[in-house]
């Protein structure tokens, strides 16, 4: 079993992933598909929860091409929970700074101009963790290695063959590196399969939105850019007409891409030879030829689309199986995670015996929403970087990646005015949304509001006085199999609002926190019945009964 402690250190390579060969077991709980960042995230959710997930990944070493090199505060935070996040930001303390963007002459010449990356900004105020500025290929390593020590089975160089679906389970053929197959039975299957997922398609979910927005030469090289990256703080960059080449590299910069449009009508991609593709490198990077090596290129679709389901019976789709975002903005890969993030979590539930089945019913209609949003804000901003006209407003980088709200079930219809994106600072504990960041002091040092929230279990957050709704929760969950429960202090140094105001409640009020971090529930004050109130809010909460809303009195 690896040790996670030790993901950082190795992270820098591209290693192959280990990979297991012995039959699984005659059944398991959860089988993924699709290695890369989601799925090892999704692997790594459930096994620090107690659910050993078996994941086969049809290839057997990590991608080396330049993939995603930001993962927002919400990310962290899911890291955070499972005890990841501190070997990422050790990653991340080993490269030198990257958390700015140019338009470059080119990467040798003058910058036209310079911006720090959304990203980058201070979040402190909303939440206890920064934005990691790495590459994905060093976060899955470190992923991986505390899925494996968590017990997760990790099967890389097996491939999905056959799919099928029963009322009660799924049965999955897989195919080794070395030919042979076995059948894997899994109560739930989870698909991060990528864009072009083998079984979104094996189930005929269509899509919807764009399928092309551009078509995009994408040319590699290997080149030491260290000279001319010192000191810059630069992550990636972009050069100006009337090429406008995108640029990016690896954290070790030695090798990247330079990325052009083209118009297939007027282009075909053969024509992009190693001398045209030379060419374009060259006038990007500013080098001459013999300061660097191509690697290959490939054409390939940007697209902007929503899958039409997320869920068909016991299989579940995620990341980019189902939505598909324009890169700019860096949203791809987090919202990804926050879909295996928001699943695993219900799942948790309902394989304890926590949570009804009808739990799994909302996976689509939350995530479906943050989807649209997400692939609609990666479009408008790819749109006006091209200066394609679009009235559509612009909502920040944190609104999209922090402040988004699901829908609940059997909401107060006086939660309904909340955006379902906003900046994250405006939320005020509104059922749907991310429980508010406030920090707290322990016996281990500082922590947040989030923390409270552990091991997969629902939270009762009550205001200072409300301690009539922990008696209540006490008694609905006499040993704390699912409940725990914490009261909010009257004051914190550091804040200038009251925590229960900041949580939209009263001294006396209180919250139903979900194991991902959402509000399922408030209670703005006292209740003249709180066990009942809580009762109908835990039972709503966990998927045991739809029907009506839960009353706080």
């Amino acid at each position: 079993m690896s040790d996670p402690g030790n993901a950082a250190a190795r992270a820098g390579g591209e290693a192959a992933p280990v990979t297991a060969d012995a039959p699984p077991p005659a059944r398991v709980p959860v089988l993924i598909v699709g290695g890369s960042i989601v799925g090892a995230s999704a692997a790594l959710f459930l096994a620090a929860r107690g659910i050993t997930p078996v994941l086969v990944e049809k290839h057997t070493a990590v991608s080396t091409r330049p993939r995603a090199k930001l993962f927002y505060p919400r990310t962290m935070e899911a890291y955070r929970s499972v005890g990841a996040d501190q070997d990422v930001y050790a990653v991340q303390r080993r490269l030198p700074p990257a958390d700015h963007a140019a338009v470059v002459a080119s990467l040798a010449g003058p910058e036209l101009r310079r911006w720090r990356l959304p990203a980058a900004e201070d979040f402190s105020g909303v939440s206890p963790c920064p934005s990691a500025f790495v590459k994905q290929a060093d976060l899955e390593e470190v992923v991986r290695a505390h899925a494996r020590a968590a017990g997760a089975d990790l099967r890389f160089g097996h491939r999905l063959l056959r799919l099928r679906r029963h009322e009660d389970h799924v049965e999955a053929q897989v195919r080794r590196a070395d030919g042979s197959t076995y059948t894997a039975t899994a109560d739930y299957l989870l698909a991060a399969d990528g864009n072009g997922s083998a079984v979104r398609e094996s189930l005929g979910i269509g899509r919807s939105g764009t399928e092309v927005v551009a078509h995009i030469m994408e040319i590699g090289f290997e080149a030491d850019l260290r000279r001319l990256l010192e000191g810059r703080r630069l992550a990636l960059a972009f050069t100006g007409p009337p090429e406008q080449a995108f640029l990016s590299w690896n954290t070790a910069q030695d090798r990247g891409t330079v990325s052009v449009t083209y118009d297939p009508a007027l282009t075909d991609p053969a024509a992009f030879d190693a001398r045209r593709c030379g060419g374009i490198v060259s006038r990007a990077l500013g080098l001459p030829p013999s300061r660097f090596t191509l690697t290959g290129s490939r054409p390939w679709q940007m697209g902007a689309w929503v899958a039409d389901s997320y869920r068909a019976g016991r299989v579940f789709l995620l990341g980019d199986a189902v939505h598909v975002t324009p890169p700019t903005g860096g949203f791809g890969a987090n919202t990804g995670i926050q879909d295996a993030w928001n699943l695993t979590a219900k799942l948790v539930s309902v394989l304890r015996g926590h949570a009804g089945p009808r739990l799994l019913e909302d996976y689509e209609p939350e995530r479906r929403v943050v989807g649209r949003i997400t692939v609609e804000q990666a479009l408008l901003r790819a749109r006006h970087r091209a200066r394609v006209p679009d009235d559509r407003p612009l909502l920040s980088e944190a609104a999209v990646a922090i402040g988004y709200r699901y829908p609940m079930p059997g909401a107060d219809p006086a939660d309904g005015g909340p955006a379902m994106a906003d900046e994250p600072d405006r939320r005020r504990g509104e059922p749907g949304t991310r429980l508010p960041h406030l920090p707290l002091t322990g016996r281990d040092g500082p922590g947040s509001t989030l923390d409270l929230v552990r091991e997969g279990r629902y939270l009762l957050l009550s205001g200072p006085e409300g301690h009539a709704w922990v008696r209540a929760a006490r008694r609905l969950d006499p040993h704390g199999a699912f409940l725990d429960t914490a009261l909010l202090p009257h004051r914190i140094a550091s804040a200038a609002t009251r925590p229960a105001g900041a949580c939209g409640i009263g001294d006396h009020g209180a919250l139903l926190i979900r194991p991902d971090h959402v509000i399922a529930w408030r209670a703005p004050d006292a209740a003249p019945d709180p066990l009942t109130a809580l009762a109908a809010a835990t039972r709503r909460a966990r998927g045991f009964d739809r029907s009506g809303r839960a009353e706080a009195g």
